[in-house]
């Protein structure tokens, strides 16, 4: 009977805590709508889900522990002190995933959201440290069972309060087509994902990059500041729109739909204990591909302003212009017909590390194929603008990263970065040279893994990587042509300033719900002279017209 009377109270509890972080997904979902009888069949969902799994756990943790005192652990009936015990766990449990998951939402969620999340950790941290004093405290034998029991239920109550009080979040409404401008000039914008400056700067020092270096001392550069935590779609859509997540709509590769729930899929899921989506009660969700922005991106700007652009290596997010994917790897060009030159130089270091030499072929091909399909058709489509995304240097520095002086394994690296210099080179001339704005970008960084992740590798539960964009590490920006400032080193900025710079040195209108700005300390004197910062309200991507 005992063991029947701790099964009972740990699928209440566990009842209990699933009722109070179905408030805090709702919370997540920042622009989603929610009917009251929605709210009462997520409330269910939530519960039935908390009953089964988080009561199993605690019913095991229940058993584990029965070498406790048995007065820890009741009797055969309900017992108010197992109760209150069980509920510290599970109110533990609740204000340590608000607390985490407002940390770990911190570019992706609008503060209004975020600051819900911080009064649902303040709640349950009161009504835990309540409780706490309540084990210790003998006085008014029957004042702790009212506030055991009723507290409880108005804590529940108040998460559930904290959901309904926050606003929903709407993205600024897009108002139509921007007025006509015409670009000044013409444009080439490359970003590398995974380079960062600590990689870089060795790499100009050695002059394996001497384009890049001619480039920079004309030019103004310096670190920008990714988006925290690491989303590699979310970061790719800010670099292009100049938008904050909540504006541009994608916060994630992945979003899910609950139809019955939800008109809308949503990408946010509570981060906890569990593995993901299996917070989402009972299967009840479609995986679906992610959203597109409601922004358009840059290709989509120039486009409209009359120059003809192009855009490749991105994700399908197309709207203006002609648009070019990167081969599949198993249709890339054979790594033995590439550059003899290449291959030679690449030998010993594929040689010394021969696990990953078949997967570091495949992206030098598959950067190839795409730079040579990039410059083919530009060249047939008298292209005036190129927006183009390599993936070459992400795919090769979590395995290539050297790990001290003399590693043989730093020459793919190093390959890599001439290679890119090159195709830089290339794209620049054909452009016009001198006359184009040269922008080149990286959304984000790579760092060696926290301790934390670490410590998941020796317990099996993350992949050994040497660096990796996980802790999200600044990326770094470089513009060099007319109207920037030359040599000039910037200080850190944000990833989403990169576009509004772009549009004033092009001379066209910055959007008024762009969240970044015109870097200043790039623009040379005498274009901040001669050119107004013009403003438009927005700059919605094709077929988006509406807000939210």
């Amino acid at each position: 009977m005992r063991h029947l009377a701790r099964l009972g109270h740990s699928v209440a509890a566990g009842a209990v805590a699933g009722a109070a972080l179905a408030p805090l997904q709702l919370v997540l979902w920042a622009e989603a709508r929610i009917s009251p009888a929605h709210a009462l069949c997520a409330l269910a969902a939530w519960a039935s889900w908390g009953a089964l799994w988080l009561g199993f756990v605690f019913f095991v943790a229940l058993e584990l522990s029965s070498l406790a005192p048995p007065k820890l652990l009741g009797g055969s009936r309900f017992s108010v002190g197992l109760w209150r015990r069980l509920m510290i766990a599970a109110f533990l449990l609740v204000a340590g995933v608000a607390i985490w998951n407002r940390h770990t939402t911190h570019d992706l969620l609008v503060s209004a959201n975020r600051q819900a999340l911080s009064v649902a950790a303040w709640l349950a941290g009161v009504y835990l440290l309540i409780l706490l004093i309540l084990v210790r405290w003998r006085a008014f034998p029957r004042l702790p069972p009212m506030l055991s029991f009723g507290g409880t239920g108005l804590v529940v109550a108040s998460l559930w309060g904290v959901w309904l009080l926050t606003p929903p979040a709407t993205a600024p409404v897009a108002t139509g087509n921007a007025p006509r401008f015409e670009a000044a000039r013409n444009l080439l914008m490359v970003s590398w994902e995974g380079a960062d400056l600590p990689w870089l700067l060795p790499l100009l020092e050695r002059k394996d990059m001497p384009f890049l270096h001619s480039r920079r001392e004309k030019g103004a550069w310096g670190q920008i500041r990714t988006i925290r935590p690491y989303t590699r779609s979310a970061a790719l859509a800010t670099l292009v729109t100049g938008c904050s997540p909540s504006v541009h709509g994608v916060l994630g590769k992945r979003s899910y739909r609950l139809s019955w729930l939800l008109d809308q899929p949503v990408t946010l899921l509570l981060a906890g204990p569990w593995p993901s989506p299996h917070q989402l009660p009972w299967r009840t969700w479609e995986r679906v591909p992610g959203a597109s922005p409601r922004r358009a991106p840059i290709w989509s700007i120039l486009e409209r302003s009359g120059l003809p652009s192009g855009n490749a290596g991105w994700p399908r997010w197309s709207t203006g212009g002609w648009e070019l994917q990167p081969p599949l790897a198993s249709e890339a060009t054979p790594f033995a017909q590439l550059d003899p030159d290449l291959q030679a130089a690449l030998a010993p270091a594929l040689a010394a590390l021969p696990g990953g030499a078949h997967d570091a072929q495949r992206a030098f091909a598959v950067a190839t194929d795409l730079h040579a399909a990039v410059l083919q058709r530009s060249q047939s489509q008298g292209t005036r603008a190129l927006v183009v995304n390599t993936r070459l240097i992400s795919q090769l520095r979590p395995a290539w990263t050297p790990q001290g002086a003399g590693d043989p394994t730093d020459d793919t690296l190093r390959q890599a970065a001439r290679l890119l210099d090159d195709e830089l080179r290339r794209l620049w001339s054909q452009l016009g040279g001198e006359d184009t704005l040269l922008v080149v970008a990286s959304p984000y960084g790579m760092a060696p893994p926290s301790p934390w992740r670490r410590l998941g590798h020796l317990v099996g539960h993350t992949s050994e990587s040497r660096v990796s964009p996980d802790e999200a590490p600044d990326g770094f920006v470089l513009f060099s042509g007319p109207g920037t400032r030359a040599g000039e080193r910037l200080r850190t900025r944000r990833l989403a300033d990169v576009v509004p710079t772009i549009l004033y040195l092009l001379e066209l209108p910055v959007a008024r719900d762009m969240s970044g700005g015109v870097i200043l300390e790039a623009v040379s004197d005498d274009h901040a002279a001669r050119v107004p910062l013009r403003r438009v309200a927005s700059y919605p991507a094709a077929g988006y017209l509406g807000g939210g």
